[in-house]
């Protein structure tokens, strides 16, 4: 029987392993309940009773619950905070799992309800992003710009701050992220340097212009023939017409700009296209241009006299001027439930759609308009008098060929 000592050894041995197993099995158990991690079932059974821990696990599990009760009734007063908040909130966990997302930041990154405690990563779709968090993780706070690509959806840019959130409510390691839409503002700071840059070359090109030529003229007058005399004189004046243009556009994009209140009059709108068609009368017969009125039967909402032509001249103005092979141009007014809405409609060759979006936009011009020389401030000083009234001002095709621009000027209770 020399083998049963080595048997009863054996069992010893194993009986020790299984022992240790089974108690690093419960250990870790603990750690994870008391961690707030998903530790499944308590432990139970005949090694738990005879070590009398089973009272031990109860408490654990009971302490384990208090506190995620806490957590979560934490959780809901910060969620109930951040819901009104128009900037976007991202709480990620430290296992880089989402666990809080307010209202703007679901509309901003496409989430649903399911997508909450998942892993964050595939749900914003942002390198920048992810590298934020990183930072976050390494420095304790950190701010980025963003560019947040959102196919098919146009692209936003977003001013991020994110820092360590309190551990109560999501753990430790969690982070809290408070990202801005200033996708408005980059187009705002995009527009300005184009203004001054367009500025400068529109204002050098005439002022050059009339330099060469002012210069040729006082240094030799005496040796040129009557001819160069009275061309270069053409060129000086052709020239200050486009500079004051060019400044009385811009001063009126200025007083616009700086108005707060319009001074609104009933039939002004009529009135003005009565008026400025007249005075375009000999322009548009010595064009070829046939110009007409479809005006409302009704009077119009009323908007300010001194606007309502400036408005007018300038979508006249534009048409003769940009409208290749323009044979004839129609004002028309209408009523709407809103208020009124003016369009100017021509037959000339019309604009491409990429053109279309942008044509208000401040010295914005299509290929046709920089060979015509425009300035590019006509549509921006019609779409700044439209909304000086509330309004709006766009633009679309016509049938069958041209292009119309459409004013609406709402009605004032």
């Amino acid at each position: 029987m020399t083998w049963l000592p080595w048997l009863l050894l054996f069992a010893l041995g194993a009986g020790a392993v299984w022992g240790f197993a089974t108690v690093a099995a419960h250990v870790r158990w603990a750690r994870r309940t008391l961690l707030a991690a998903d530790a499944g079932p308590r432990p139970q059974g005949w090694l738990v009773r005879k070590l009398r821990l089973e009272e031990l696990f109860i408490a654990i599990e009971g302490r384990a619950e208090n506190e995620g009760e806490i957590r979560a009734a934490a959780g809901r007063r910060i969620e109930a905070l951040l819901a009104p908040l128009t900037d976007a909130v991202l709480v990620v966990d430290a296992q880089d799992r989402l666990r809080l997302a307010n209202p703007a930041a679901a509309a901003l990154f496409g989430l649903a309800e399911e997508d909450v405690g998942g892993p964050v990563v595939p749900l914003v779709r942002s390198a920048d992003f992810i590298e934020l968090i990183r930072r976050v993780r390494g420095e304790g706070d950190a701010r980025a710009t963003l560019l947040l690509n959102r196919a098919p959806l146009a692209d936003v840019w977003l001013q991020a701050a994110g820092a360590r959130t309190d551990p109560e409510a999501f753990g430790p390691g969690a982070a809290i992220f408070v990202l801005a839409d200033v996708t408005a503002l980059k187009r705002l700071q995009a527009m300005e340097r184009d203004f001054v840059t367009n500025v400068s070359h529109d204002l050098r090109t005439p002022v050059t212009i009339l330099r060469g030529y002012a210069e040729t003229l006082a240094e030799d007058q005496a040796t040129m023939s009557a001819e160069d005399r009275a061309r270069f004189t053409q060129k000086i004046v052709n020239s200050v017409g486009r500079l004051q243009g060019l400044v009385e556009g811009l001063l009126a994009l200025a007083s616009l700009e700086s108005s707060r209140e319009v001074r609104r009059e009933a039939g002004a709108l009529h009135a003005a296209a009565r008026e400025v068609a007249t005075e375009f009368d000999a322009r548009c017969k010595a064009a070829g241009v046939t110009l007409s009125l479809d005006l409302a039967a009704t009077q119009d909402v009323g908007a300010d006299p001194i606007q309502a032509r400036r408005l007018i001249q300038n979508l006249i103005d534009n048409a003769l001027a940009h409208a290749a092979g323009l044979t004839r141009l129609r004002i028309v007014t209408r009523d709407t439930a809103d208020g009124t809405e003016l369009s100017v409609e021509d037959d000339g060759a019309g604009v491409t759609t990429a053109d279309l979006p942008r044509l208000f936009d401040r010295f914005y011009r299509t290929d046709k308009s920089r060979r015509a020389g425009g300035s590019g401030l006509g549509l921006s000083i019609v779409r700044q008098v439209a909304e000086l009234h509330g309004g709006s001002a766009g633009a679309e095709p016509a049938r069958p060929k041209g292009l119309r621009v459409i004013v609406t000027i709402p009605r004032v209770d």
